[in-house]
C-alpha cells in the first residue's frame, strides 16, 4: 500500500505483531504514530487519562484533542494513518494486558517508573503469554533513556529502575521537550524494526541533547 511504499525495502510490519502502548502520553502517542507509519496493524493502547493542553506542546495530540481520552485522540490519528488498523481501547489503570494470540510488543510509556515497575511485575506474574518483546523507554526534558527486555525478571528489572523522587528532581517547567518525545518514538519504532527484522540491537541506550551523546550497551 501507498503507506508503505517507501520503507518497505527496510521494514515490513505484517499483521502477526501486536504493539501494546502502556501510557498514551509524550512517549506513547509518539512511538503509537511511528508505528502505524511503518505499517503497523493491530494496537492495544492503554490509558486512563484525558488530553489536556499542556500535552499538546509534548505529545502527539492537537487542541481539538483536549478533553478526550487519551486513547481515543490516539485512536482517531492511528486510524486517519491508516485506516486498516485494528486498535483496542482501554481507558482504564492498567492491571492487565490483553495479549491477541500473535507475536506481543508491550511499549512502557508511562510518566511514572511507579506504574512501569507495577506493569511489570503485573505481566511476569500473570498467566498469559509472555509478550515476544518489552521496549521500555524514560523520557526526561532533554535526556533519554531505553531498554529492551527479552525474558521478563522482575529482579533484573529493577536493576535498571529507580524511583519517581530520584528519576525526576526538576520543577514543572523544566520535565519535557517535544524534540526528546520526538526522538523517543524513533528510537523506539527503530527498535521495533531490529526486533521484528531479526536484526541486533542495544539492550541499553542513552540519548542526551546538551552533549548530543548515545550511549550503548553490547549488542543483543
Amino acid at each position: 500500500m501507498g503507506l508503505t511504499t517507501r520503507s518497505a525495502g527496510i521494514i515490513s510490519l505484517s499483521s502477526e505483531y501486536t504493539f501494546h502502548i502502556l501510557g498514551c502520553g509524550a512517549i506513547g502517542s509518539s512511538a503509537a504514530l511511528n508505528i502505524a507509519r511503518m505499517g503497523g496493524l493491530n494496537f492495544c493502547l492503554y490509558d486512563m487519562d484525558e488530553v489536556e493542553d499542556v500535552n499538546v506542546g509534548v505529545s502527539q495530540y492537537y487542541n481539538d484533542d483536549i478533553g478526550k481520552k487519551k486513547v481515543d485522540a490516539l485512536y482517531d490519528h492511528i486510524e486517519r494513518i491508516n485506516e486498516d488498523a485494528v486498535v483496542y481501547r482501554y481507558c482504564e489503570r492498567f492491571s492487565e494486558y490483553y495479549p491477541q494470540g500473535g507475536k506481543e510488543i508491550i511499549i512502557l510509556g508511562f510518566d511514572s517508573m511507579e506504574s512501569r515497575l507495577d506493569a511489570v511485575e503485573t505481566i511476569a506474574g500473570g498467566k498469559w503469554p509472555k509478550p515476544m518483546r518489552i521496549i521500555d523507554g524514560r523520557m526526561g526534558a532533554q535526556h533519554f533513556q531505553m531498554y529492551i527486555i527479552n525474558k521478563i525478571n522482575v529482579k533484573e528489572y529493577k536493576k535498571t529502575w529507580y524511583s519517581d523522587d530520584v528519576g525526576d528532581p526538576e520543577p514543572c517547567n523544566k520535565k519535557a521537550t517535544s524534540y526528546c518525545s520526538s526522538m523517543t518514538g524513533s528510537f523506539i519504532a527503530n527498535a521495533v524494526k531490529q526486533v521484528v527484522t531479526n536484526n541486533p540491537y542495544s539492550k541499553e541506550l542513552t540519548f542526551n541533547f546538551p552533549t548530543l551523546m548515545l550511549g550503548k550497551s553490547k549488542l543483543s
